[in-house]
């Protein structure tokens, strides 16, 4: 009966577990959550603005602009769950402004921090990653 037990709270329990690391190293001056900001991602410059209050169930959108022109965006929040979208293709304005709308759910185990991941090319080949964090609360 006990290993019975065990086994079923194993089982319950990994689900939550998996919550609980959060896939890359929060950085509180790449939080977006109350302002925009302006960041250096090796030599190039990023700007990303967001509509505000960010909230679960709510659209909302984030707008990047770079210093030098960009071929391609892609983006993905760190919900790889199997409880929505959570890889976009980034909207071209011009060569130096993408934009990606998202809805985030609300976390079942009530965490509120999540991320955007931008893997961008730029037109001359290089391609590098890009992380912003917010709270959806």
């Amino acid at each position: 009966m006990r290993k019975i037990l065990l086994a079923l709270t194993i089982i319950m329990a990994v689900p939550f577990l998996s919550f609980a690391a959060f896939p890359v190293n929060y950085n509180a001056a790449y939080d977006i959550t109350e302002k925009d900001g302006v960041f250096k991602n090796d030599t190039y410059g990023i700007s990303v603005s967001a509509t505000r209050p960010m909230k679960p169930m709510k659209e909302f959108t984030l707008t990047y602009k770079f210093d030098r022109p960009v071929k391609s965006v892609k983006f993905k929040s760190n919900m790889e769950m199997d409880m929505g979208k959570y890889e976009y293709e980034g909207k071209k304005v011009s060569d130096t402004e993408f934009t990606v709308s998202q809805t985030l759910v609300k976390c079942m185990s009530g965490r509120t921090k999540w991320y955007t991941k931008a893997d961008i090319t730029y037109m001359d080949g290089k391609t590098t990653t890009f992380y912003i964090f917010y709270d959806v609360k």
